[in-house]
């Protein structure tokens, strides 16, 4: 008979041993994953965070300007009136003229001091688009650009800038397309106004429809700025494919 009862207890295996200590470590070697995962998909630094809650109230700060403006009548500076959004449209319905002459060459403001930013004046080699470019163009444009920088160009202050008469709008291509594929954020003086809203990106465009709607601005409202093409919108597409964040007036040297 063995002297040692049945209900005693075992004693520990070395095994055994190892084996819970090999499970622990385990557990805190996927502990460290799990938290270095989270600090690396987790925004990096407070300049980030405050970036992003900036972004996020300015661009709350927009719509609430925008519904005010494309919902309301007001007189313009200049004595003419801007309507809602849903009136202009009706009256463009019922008279489709009104259209022609909202894109006539918009009187530019007198120059009030010496930094004001000169007229865009017309390029060296200066190529008018065809009539079918431009017929796309203005239906892009009807779409996705007329509520907020209207048929004439001339945009809505102090929100929406103007096109017409805009040394942006005709300088060089890559600046606005760029605008239409990431969005734009920040100030930017534009006659003499002070704009600070946020563009979004424009969604649900393809190269050409971009080519065509900018060779429309570039080429509309008094501005002679060249033809912008798919080539051109592809290439900005394509160096900035990881981008994810709208564009800053800063880092794109606009004041």
């Amino acid at each position: 008979m063995s002297e040692h009862s049945s209900s005693s207890p075992r004693p520990f295996i070395p095994g055994q041993v190892y084996s819970w200590l090999g499970f622990a470590g385990f557990i805190l070697l996927a502990i460290l994953v799990l938290v270095y995962a989270y600090i690396s998909i987790s925004p990096s630094t407070s300049a980030e965070k405050e970036r992003r809650v900036a972004q996020k109230a300015l661009r709350a700060e927009t719509e609430t300007k925008a519904h005010s403006l494309l919902n309301q009548s007001k007189r313009n500076p200049d004595g003419t009136y801007h309507l809602p959004i849903d009136t202009t449209i009706a009256l463009i319905i019922e008279n489709p003229s009104v259209l022609v002459e909202m894109r006539k060459p918009a009187t530019p403001k007198p120059a009030t001091t010496s930094s004001a930013a000169p007229a865009p004046v017309a390029t060296s080699g200066f190529v008018k688009a065809d009539d079918e470019t431009m017929k796309r163009g203005l239906a892009v444009y009807s779409r996705t650009c007329i509520a907020c920088h209207q048929a004439n160009g001339m945009g809505l202050a102090p929100v929406f800038p103007p096109l017409a008469n805009s040394s942006i709008a005709v300088g060089d291509a890559t600046l606005p397309i760029k605008f239409i594929l990431h969005g734009l954020m920040g100030p930017l003086t534009v006659g003499g106004t002070t704009y600070n809203s946020m563009m979004p990106a424009v969604a649900g465009v393809n190269d050409q429809e971009i080519a065509d709607v900018l060779t429309y601005v570039r080429q509309s409202f008094g501005n002679q700025g060249t033809i912008v093409t798919p080539e051109q919108v592809k290439a900005v597409r394509d160096a900035n494919a990881s981008r994810t964040t709208p564009w800053t007036t800063a880092e794109l040297g606009l004041k």
